[in-house]
C-alpha cells in the first residue's frame, strides 16, 4: 500500500465521518446471517454509488464517533477472505472488495474498500432472515440523509442509470429497466472479465480449503500463522480435458527447480489427488494445519490452478518463533517456480501463447521481521511489516515467462518487500536467486 493510501485509510479512523462514500459500522458478528446481510447491503449501496469505504468498530454518539464496545479478542472473523466471501455470496454480480486492517492510536480496525464503476447495477443475490434488511433482486444506493436504501424516485434511478452508462455498458439499460419494472432481467448476461474470473476461482479455492481445515474444540478454524495463496488462469480457456487426462497434464507440468515443487502430484494413499466439483484437488495436510510442506491445491479443466502453502519460516521453531519472521529470498523462488509451472502447464495443454492471469495473496504478515534464514545475505534488523494481508496480480504471455522471468518476478515482488519499512528489492538479488533456482542450486 502506498503511503498516500495508507494515510487516507488511517484518517477514516482518526477523523471518522459518514458521507455518501463512507459508512461506519459497530463491531459485527459475521457468523450471524443478520449481520452478514447488514454488511452486504452497505457494500451494495456503496458499489452502486461509485465506490467507498465501510469502517468497522466505531459507534456514532450524536454525530461523534468513538470506539464501539464489543471489540473481539482477535480480528480473525474479519479476515479479508472471510469478508470477501460473505459479500460475494450476497451480491449479483459477485462484488469483490478489498479489506484492510488499519492501525491507529484508536486500535486496529477493519476497513472494507468497495469498488465502483460497475457496468450493471449490483443487486442482492440473497435475502436477510428478517426479509427487510436485504431482499433478493433488490438494488440499493446511497442517498441523503446518509443511508443505504432502494432507489425511490425517477431522479435516483436516472443517476444510477447514468453511472452504469458512463462505465461503458449502454446495453445494460434494458436490464436496469427490467429491475425498475419488477420484471425479470432479459438482457444477455455480461461475460465476466478475466480478472473477475480469476478472483472467483481464488475465492472458490479458499472456500474449499476452509471446508477441510481442522477445528478447535470450540469450532474455530485452525489456520497457520501465515500462508500464501497462488492462483492463475489461462486466457483464452484451453479445450477442457477429462479429469484423468487433466491429472496427467498436471503431473507433466510439474517443475523440479526446488525441493518442494508446486502442484506436485503424490501417489500415496491419503494424500493423492481426487476429483471435487469437477476439478482435480489435492490436500497434503492429512487433517493437520497447513505448513510449508502440506500444500492444498486445485486445478480445473478450464486452465485454472490454485495453491495454498504455509510459510517455510514458520516450520523452524528451534530458530524462529512461528509468525515472527519473513524470509528475504524464499518468496522470490516460490513465485518464480509458480510462474514457470504456469508456462509449462500452458504448453502441456497446447496453448503456449495464452495469457496467464496470475495473483498471489499473502496472509499473516503483520509483525513479521524481514530476515535471511540461510544467513548469507546481509539485511538490516528491524524491518517490520505492519499490515497483515497483501494481494498482487499480474498478466504475462505463457511462452514469454521463461525468458522474462527475472523482470516479471522483480516487478511483481517489489511492492511486497516495500511493506517492510520501504525496502527496495534489488534487481540483482532477484536475478541471482532465480539463476540459482533454475540451476537447482540452494
Amino acid at each position: 500500500m502506498d503511503p498516500a493510501q495508507n494515510a487516507q485509510l488511517e484518517a477514516l479512523i482518526t477523523s471518522p465521518r459518514e458521507d455518501l462514500h463512507i459508512e461506519v459500522k459497530s463491531w459485527l458478528d459475521l457468523t450471524d446471517k443478520a449481520h452478514q446481510a447488514t454488511l452486504s447491503r452497505a457494500a451494495i449501496a456503496l458499489a452502486n454509488h461509485g465506490g467507498g469505504f465501510i469502517v468497522i468498530g466505531l459507534a456514532d454518539e450524536k454525530g461523534v464517533f468513538t470506539p464501539a464496545p464489543g471489540r473481539p479478542e482477535t480480528l480473525d472473523g474479519f479476515a479479508p477472505d472471510v469478508i470477501s466471501r460473505i459479500i460475494a455470496t450476497y451480491t449479483e454480480p459477485a462484488l469483490h472488495v478489498l479489506v484492510h486492517h488499519v492501525s491507529s492510536p484508536a486500535g486496529v480496525h477493519p476497513i472494507i474498500q468497495v469498488p465502483g464503476g460497475h457496468r450493471t447495477p449490483i443487486q442482492a443475490k440473497r435475502g436477510s432472515t428478517d426479509g427487510k434488511t436485504l431482499s433478493v433482486g433488490k438494488v440499493y444506493i446511497r442517498r441523503p440523509p446518509i443511508e443505504s436504501a432502494e432507489p425511490a424516485t425517477a431522479a435516483e434511478w436516472r443517476e444510477l442509470i447514468d453511472r452504469c452508462v458512463r462505465a461503458g455498458r449502454d446495453d445494460m439499460l434494458d436490464a436496469i429497466r427490467g429491475i425498475m419494472s419488477g420484471s425479470a432481467v432479459a438482457a444477455e448476461p455480461v461475460e465476466p472479465s478475466a480478472s473477475a474470473k480469476l478472483a472467483a476461482w481464488a475465492q472458490d479455492g479458499m472456500q474449499r480449503w476452509e471446508a477441510i481445515l481442522p477445528h478447535t474444540p470450540t469450532g474455530a478454524l485452525i489456520r497457520p500463522p501465515g500462508y500464501y495463496q497462488v492462483a492463475y488462469r489461462l486466457t483464452p480457456e484451453p479445450e477442457p480435458l477429462a479429469t484423468p487426462q487433466l491429472l496427467a497434464a498436471i503431473s507433466r507440468a510439474t517443475t523440479r527447480y526446488t525441493g518442494w515443487p508446486p502442484w506436485w502430484v503424490p501417489t500415496r494413499d491419503g494424500i493423492r489427488p481426487y476429483v471435487k466439483d469437477g476439478a482435480v484437488e489435492c490436500n497434503l495436510a492429512e487433517g493437520e494445519p497447513i505448513t510449508a510442506h502440506s500444500d492444498f491445491w486445485r486445478v480445473s479443466p478450464q486452465g485454472e490452478a490454485l495453491l495454498i502453502r504455509g510459510y517455510s519460516e514458520d516450520d523452524i521453531p528451534h530458530r524462529y518463533k512461528p509468525g515472527t519472521v519473513f524470509d528475504l529470498t524464499v518468496p522470490v523462488w516460490r513465485v518464480g517456480d509458480c510462474l514457470m509451472q504456469a508456462a509449462a502447464f500452458a504448453a502441456v495443454l497446447g496453448v503456449p501463447d495464452s495469457e496467464v492471469n496470475f495473483t498471489v495473496q499473502w496472509r499473516g504478515l503483520a509483525g513479521r521481521e524481514l530476515v535471511h534464514v540461510q544467513g548469507t545475505r546481509f539485511i538490516h534488523k528491524g524491518r517490520i511489516c505492519r499490515q497483515d494481508a497483501f494481494d498482487h496480480t499480474m498478466s504475462a504471455i505463457a511462452s514469454s515467462i521463461p525468458e522474462q522471468l527475472p523482470e516479471l518476478v522483480h516487478g511483481f515482488m517489489a511492492p511486497l518487500y516495500g511493506l517492510f519499512d520501504f525496502l527496495e528489492l534489488p534487481k540483482a538479488l532477484v536475478d541471482e536467486e532465480l539463476k540459482k533456482m533454475l540451476s537447482g542450486r540452494s
